[in-house]
């Protein structure tokens, strides 16, 4: 049977040279289907971390604040500035009464007249009998008008002698009479001696018995005298 195909072999090389032509593209499909190398994983990002809210501070133990003391009052109670001009009274009112530590001052009033006066008062707390006094006006004329009340069984000829603190105040003063609570001694202080009982801590009387070889001392506190004797002029003037 003759060949359903003849040529040349110039012919034969060209039918081969188609056919590896066409066998080109099968080749490089294939590759093309071929599941290609997986590439290497990159590496997964790590979440960030949140920020942590920051623990609370451990409060550190304080010391407790030490208060600087405050200084000691001077004075006494209810003890005004001094006074700078007539002090103001309340309304309506005909007298006023004040404590000022161991002293009291009263004042009263009568039309265009005014009386006032500091005291200091010392007794028997069990039966609350008086047995000593002393009282002093606002100065006039340079000089405070006072009445002191003594405890009987004193001798009358010597009368009494004052010390302020540790100093000897004036010559003494005598006693005048005597009335149903004891003897009755006027004094009569200049200004000199009430501005040294402003600043002291005592006044001393002392008087004598007549069998007695140590003379009687009373104490007389002078807390709250300087305010007393101070608010006394403000309202007296």
């Amino acid at each position: 049977m003759p060949p359903l195909f003849r040529g040349t072999a110039s012919t034969t090389a060209l039918l081969l040279a188609g056919m590896m032509v066409l066998a080109g593209p099968g080749i490089a499909w294939a590759q093309e289907d071929a599941a290609p190398e997986a590439a290497p994983a990159e590496p997964t990002a790590k979440p960030k971390p949140r920020p942590r809210k920051p623990a609370p501070k451990k409060e550190e133990a304080k010391e407790p604040t030490k208060e600087t003391p405050s200084p000691a009052p001077t004075g006494t109670v209810l003890e005004p500035a001094a006074a700078t001009g007539p002090a103001q009274w309340p309304a309506g009112a005909s007298s006023v009464s004040e404590s000022y530590g161991d002293w009291t001052m009263t004042c009263n009033r009568a039309e265009a007249r005014t009386d006032c006066v500091i005291i200091q008062s010392q007794g028997d707390r069990r039966t609350g009998k008086r047995l000593f006094s002393i009282e002093l006006r606002p100065p006039k004329d340079g000089k405070s008008e006072g009445l002191i009340l003594m405890p009987f069984g004193l001798q009358i000829e010597p009368g009494v002698s004052f010390k302020l603190d540790d100093r000897q105040l004036g010559k003494g003063a005598p006693f005048s009479f005597c009335v149903s609570d004891g003897c009755l001694v006027p004094i009569s202080l200049p200004t000199l001696a009430t501005d040294a009982m402003r600043t002291a801590t005592s006044l001393t009387i002392s008087a004598t018995k007549p069998d007695a070889k140590e003379p009687t001392i009373i104490t007389v506190p002078l807390s709250g005298f300087a305010a007393a004797f101070a608010r006394a002029s403000a309202f007296g003037s």
